[in-house]
């Protein structure tokens, strides 16, 4: 057989074992600080290889901007605590983590450490009040026919909403201290 022979069997055989994919439509649970800087780049390949994608956006999120151009679509809520309210816990945390903790015993640490996620909870708890007793965005995210909702599990609720949902659930961030009994005992997928 000669090389052009070759060739052509190799393109006639590549094609006739290759098939279209369409791409899926995926919701994004949101996420912030430097997760949301690292779910990024995992949502613009996903756009590049053709899924369509919509992010979930809090109206307190501090980097997160829903009117900038970008590859995918961004679905805000509406959060029932401010910007400025965030900011200051925020800094706490950081100023607790980086300049107090050294200097504290183990029980101090321990009770510190406790008071803010106890504030924590409770900032979650309203996030997840925005995106689930709000009927407007539940409407438009049953609407929305979505494949799959794609999760960093750093704040809760993804589980709860891909439940509500009816559709898979699927971490981009496989250790983390948040959700180690569903994945460990539910056996939830994570990539």
């Amino acid at each position: 057989m000669k090389p052009e022979q070759h060739v052509s069997v190799c393109v006639l055989l590549l094609l006739s074992v290759t098939w279209s994919a369409s791409g899926g439509n995926i919701l994004v649970w949101f996420t912030d600080g430097s997760h949301w800087i690292n779910m990024k780049p995992v949502l613009e390949t996903l756009v590049d290889r053709g899924h369509q994608v919509k992010v979930l956006v809090p109206s307190t999120s501090m980097f997160m901007n829903s009117n900038e151009l970008s590859p995918f679509g961004y679905e805000p809520f509406n959060v029932s605590v401010s910007i400025e309210t965030m900011e200051e816990f925020f800094e706490e945390y950081l100023r607790f983590s980086m300049y107090e903790m050294d200097h504290m015993s183990y029980v101090q640490l321990y009770i510190k450490y406790m008071d803010l996620m106890r504030i924590d909870l409770q900032y979650t708890l309203k996030f997840l009040d925005g995106v689930l007793k709000s009927e407007t965005i539940m409407k438009k995210l049953k609407d929305g026919k979505y494949d799959l909702l794609l999760v960093d599990p750093i704040y809760p609720g993804g589980d709860l909403l891909a439940e509500l949902l009816g559709i898979p659930l699927v971490y981009s961030f496989r250790f983390s201290l948040a959700h180690n009994w569903e994945r460990y005992c539910g056996q939830l997928p994570a990539p």
